[in-house]
């Protein structure tokens, strides 16, 4: 199935906003017509020199505008701002059009079209500036949301590669968590139940989160806290495993195995993970529900 988006109207031909575009688009070909058979008529034929020609051109590419501007799928008011502003700027340049070719006194075909001019311009500004900080809050949710686990709210494995590299060069304790007995839960509670204690794990964890506290979900059942610069590591690991076996779950019981390892200034991330990991294993052989310290010899 291809679901490809073409770039064309997102509005259907007979909506009100289709018929929005399709009378801009209509005034525009009537009034160049006009002006053009007027210049005919009753006109200066002579004049259509380059001036002519520019303008035209300009009346154009407004009319090109308000049609790209219709592309946008937004219910900002500032976009029906922009589009009132080329709309003006479209009358301004039509006016211009009719002063070149002598349909009116060339100083008033000047004076309506600055009159014109000038609104449209301070609306351009006010809409640019809105679409600005339109564009950039749309930005940072979306990289937020690249960065965030959706089911409990915490950082997700990518924000924590990130986190990764910031402590390469730092002192800091790199911990593997893992909910005991996930998958019996899942399987007795059914999957429901499962996202529920994921949910309040998630919530739990992230009231110990700070500058120098990092919590993520790394995939499953599993979190991986990193604390920078051994800042009361042993206080907040054994803080963080009771928060989470006294959260409320229901008749379901959670606890926590963690895997704890120390990393010093030239110790890579990738060989602390892998020793915190590896006293996580300690950690479920010695029965689960308990905190294991890798040794401080990591190959």
């Amino acid at each position: 199935m291809n679901f490809k988006i073409h770039d064309k109207l997102i509005y259907e031909f007979e909506s009100p906003k289709g018929l929005l575009y399709r009378m801009v688009i209509s005034y525009t070909c009537v009034m160049a017509a006009v002006i053009i058979l007027l210049s005919f008529v009753m006109g200066d034929t002579s004049r259509l020199n380059f001036y002519f020609f520019i303008n035209s051109c300009t009346v154009a590419v407004m009319a090109w505008f308000i049609r790209q501007s219709f592309n946008i799928h937004s219910k900002e008011p500032h976009l029906l701002v922009f589009r009132i502003s080329l709309f003006l700027l479209l009358n301004s340049s039509l006016t211009s059009v009719a002063g070149g070719l002598n349909l009116m006194e060339r100083d008033t075909a000047s004076v309506i079209a600055a009159i014109l001019y000038f609104p449209a311009m301070i609306m351009i500004i006010y809409s640019f500036r809105k679409f600005i900080s339109y564009v950039n809050f749309n930005y940072k949710s979306a990289v937020n949301l690249s960065l965030t686990d959706e089911l409990t709210g915490l950082p997700n494995r990518r924000h924590l590669n990130i986190k990764l590299r910031e402590i390469e060069n730092r002192t800091g304790t790199i911990c593997i968590a893992d909910i005991d007995y996930f998958k019996k839960i899942n399987d007795t509670y059914g999957h429901e139940a499962g996202d529920k204690v994921l949910r309040n794990t998630g919530l739990r964890l992230g009231n110990f989160m700070s500058d120098n506290v990092f919590i993520s979900r790394s995939g499953g059942e599993e979190f991986a806290i990193v604390i920078f610069d051994n800042v009361n590591a042993e206080d907040i690991i054994r803080r963080i495993k009771a928060s989470v076996s006294d959260a409320c779950n229901g008749s379901i019981s959670v606890t926590l195995s963690i895997g704890v390892a120390s990393k010093n200034k030239h110790d890579s991330s990738s060989a602390i993970i892998s020793a915190a990991d590896n006293a996580l294993y300690q950690a479920k052989m010695a029965g689960r529900n308990c905190i294991k310290y890798a040794p401080r010899r990591y190959g």
